[in-house]
């Protein structure tokens, strides 16, 4: 059982990889640094409570078109 950041991110060229191994596959660089999912996720919930009065806004507008069309 593992403990810590399920994935690394490589200081030299930005890849990231989801093993345990201390080295980039791809340049070989031997500094990763662990990637905070936590954030991703926190800016990832933002964006969608921002987005949710223009989606709620376009479905109203469309089931009044409903209702009215018919």
């Amino acid at each position: 059982m593992a403990l810590g950041p399920k994935q690394w991110q490589c200081k030299d060229c930005g890849r990231k990889h989801s093993t345990d191994r201390k080295q980039c596959v791809s340049c070989g660089y031997s500094v990763l640094t662990p990637v905070d999912n936590e954030r991703r996720l926190s800016r990832l919930v933002s964006t969608l409570l921002a987005l949710l009065p223009a989606i709620l806004s376009i479905l109203t507008m469309g089931l009044l078109a409903w209702v009215l069309f018919f």
